[in-house]
């Protein structure tokens, strides 16, 4: 006949202690086994946690005399997490002919907070609480090797032993009912309890950690994060286990079967890119000697690991007009990836999936998940990532930045590892405007070389000092060698990169610019900061500025700026001219293409001779014509005042020839003929010579 020991589980101050002793005065052959009574024997008192090996190894020795003298046993513990509980019951299977009944006594946390108050040592609230948390979070569970399981109802300490002796006395059709449960079961690789959260806190890892497994290698930052301390590996499963140990369990680092488990996960693509609609390769099995657990036949199982692959594989699934559940499942459904039944009963199983699996092992976030469900960083499907690559290929290659390059360079390389993608396949798109000035051949001080400093200072709102390279060119004139400014952001423009900032000195204080970053170096850096909501108001009317404008210059005026920036009608009015530019026909073709060349409540222009246009720029196409026969076509444009004066523009105008006529402002109209006149008389000596 089976030795009956029992296992009590519940926070501090559930009542485990009262149940232990209500069993052992009805049945005085029973030896209770505290941890309490352990703590109190080593520490001198029963709240010091002490080193739990300790207690551990008195705990083990007091079972085994137990036992082997046939002695049944109560073990009082709050056996709270669910790794403690298998821990101590796969050590517990080396003992024949014992049956062990876990008792999960449920008290709400608010009366095990309550009784806490009336014990002579009180344990702090805030373990309680944690022990409560964990209880929750997982459950006990008969796949945790009991052999019957049971909860106590909250009432009173004074029926749970009339609970506890009616389940005993069901014992012996306990067992038999849950073989006939078992018994139309298929059983699969992960059928057992241990092997399922180890596959589960697998998956979790291998999401939270991309490149697990090396990462002493690509990045031991990481490494020293999660430990401590830089640690070294023999090999990429070792690295792997020791993540499952510290984040898990030392329980789950196996790694024999940790390398089964990769594997696995590779053959069914859940690692790499396979085709999610292949069926699960499992190996199955009729019958298991050990306790099941929710998952172990191998329909749900196999409908939870499709709903991970497909998670992982298609992120943020969700139709318009329907709910993230729905629309799930009914891709489940079309996918073939779950079998036929009623929507409702597919709903009731998705959510059970999330609720006990999918959250609590953390594979999907714990917030809500509204507008579809997605998984640590895998937030693009596998197109829209490949989309993603081309598009940093042709950006970082032509932009000449070195933050990109790298991010690059690190993206070529995962799509190379993870085979998802061909990175030599033929390059469709490009970005050809490239920067004309060669980085590595500036001086270190340069603060082109020094981007990352300059990028933390931005996102940290830091003053610096910063000063002009000798024999730099000035977009404008000034003798402010070195001046003091916020960094606000780094923009690509045209030829090259540029650093909008703010000005934070003398009269220039609060003019927003830009400068390009290879005609400047970093002086000294103050210790100041400001806050970030001051950054991103500053971000905005540098953005505004350069958006109204069409460019970098942003006049030199902080007065003209902050009249430009008013709402106030008539003070913007005070910082604004009206640009008129007429053009012959053939230009004309192409003016009236740039519908985005500035701002379109900013532009009108004449009819443009492409009637599409017209129709769908019906506030744009809106000017009568000249009145000169060789330039009928108006153009104007609402501009800041300072543009009258931007090279950029001049340049612009000056492109097209004598196919264009400044017609307003007036200023601008001499600027311009003063430069066509200049270059005219230029190659007239020449000719004259």
């Amino acid at each position: 006949m089976s030795l009956l020991c029992h296992i009590l589980i519940g926070c501090p101050s559930s009542g485990k202690s009262t149940l232990a002793r209500q069993i052992q005065q009805e049945n005085p052959q029973y030896q209770i086994i505290s941890t309490d009574q352990i703590r109190a024997k080593l520490f001198g008192d029963e709240t010091i946690q002490g080193n739990w090996s300790q207690v551990e190894a008195q705990v083990y020795a007091a079972i085994d005399q137990a036992l082997q003298a046939g002695i049944p046993i109560i073990y009082d513990a709050t056996n709270a997490k669910r790794v403690w509980r298998m821990g101590l019951l796969q050590k517990l299977r080396q003992y024949a002919d014992v049956d062990w009944m876990g008792w999960y006594l449920k008290t709400p946390l608010e009366t095990c907070l309550q009784w806490n108050q009336q014990r002579d040592r009180q344990v702090p609230e805030s373990v309680i609480e944690q022990m409560s948390h964990g209880l929750k979070q997982f459950p006990p569970d008969d796949g945790e090797g009991f052999t019957a399981l049971h909860t106590l109802k909250p009432d009173t300490p004074d029926s749970w032993l009339q609970q506890v002796n009616e389940r005993i006395s069901q014992l012996p059709k306990t067992k038999i009912n849950r073989n006939n449960r078992n018994r139309p079961l298929t059983f699969h690789s992960y059928s057992r309890l241990l092997d399922f959260e180890r596959l589960m806190y697998l998956i979790r890892l291998l999401i939270q950690y991309p490149g697990l497994g090396n990462l002493q290698t690509t990045a031991p930052e990481v490494i020293q994060e999660v430990f401590g301390q830089q640690q070294e590996f023999p090999d990429e499963i070792e690295e792997i286990c020791a993540f499952l140990a510290k984040i898990a369990d030392p329980l789950y680092a196996n790694p024999q079967a940790v390398a089964q488990d990769l594997q696995w996960l590779e053959q069914n693509g859940l690692l790499g890119g396979k085709d999610i609609k292949q069926p699960l390769a499992l190996s199955v099995y009729q019958d298991q000697n050990d306790p099941t657990h929710q998952y172990s036949d191998i329909e749900p199982f196999s409908r939870l690991i499709n709903t991970i692959r497909l998670i992982l594989h298609d992120p943020f699934i969700r139709e318009s007009g329907s709910t993230t559940l729905k629309s799930f499942v009914a891709r489940l459904h079309t996918e073939g990836l779950i079998k036929h039944q009623a929507e409702d009963k597919q709903i009731s199983n998705l959510r059970k999936d999330i609720e006990k699996v999918l959250k609590p092992y953390e594979i999907l976030p714990h917030f809500s998940m509204r507008r579809g469900y997605f998984t640590g960083t895998a937030i693009l499907s596998f197109p829209d990532l490949v989309k993603v690559f081309r598009l940093l290929e042709s950006q970082a290659k032509s932009l000449e930045d070195p933050e990109s390059l790298e991010v690059y360079e690190l993206f070529q390389e995962r799509m190379q590892w993870s085979q998802l993608a061909d990175t030599q396949s033929y390059p469709v798109r490009a970005i050809h405007n490239r920067n004309i000035v060669n980085l590595e051949k500036l001086s270190p001080s340069a603060l082109a070389r020094n981007m990352k400093k300059l990028e933390a200072a931005i996102a940290q709102g830091q003053l610096l000092e910063l000063g002009r390279i000798a024999g730099s060119v000035r977009y404008q004139s000034g003798k402010d060698n070195y001046f003091f400014a916020y960094p606000l952001q780094l923009v690509f423009h045209n030829i090259g990169w540029y650093l909008g900032l703010e000005r934070y000195d003398g009269e220039n204080q609060g003019l927003l610019q830009f400068e390009r970053v290879d005609r400047l170096f970093l002086g000294h850096t103050p210790y100041q900061k400001r806050p970030l909501a001051e950054q991103w108001s500053a971000l905005k009317r540098l953005r505004k500025l350069y958006e109204c404008s069409g460019g970098i210059y942003l006049g030199k005026d902080v007065k003209q700026q902050q009249c430009y920036l008013s709402r106030d009608t008539s003070q913007r009015k005070l910082a604004e001219v009206r640009v008129e530019l007429w053009f012959n026909d053939a230009m004309f073709r192409f003016i009236s293409e740039g519908t985005k060349r500035f701002p379109l409540k900013q532009m009108k222009m004449s009819k443009s001779f492409n009637a599409d246009l017209n129709r769908s720029n019906k506030t744009l196409f809106i000017l009568k014509k000249s009145n000169d026969p060789h330039f009928p076509h108006r153009y104007q444009v609402k501009l800041p005042c300072w543009c009258v004066d931007d090279y950029d523009f001049h340049r612009w105008i000056l492109g097209f020839g004598g196919q264009v006529k400044v017609i307003t402002p007036d200023s601008l109209k001499t600027i311009i003929q003063q430069k066509g006149t200049a270059i005219a008389q230029l190659y007239n000596q020449e000719s004259n010579h």
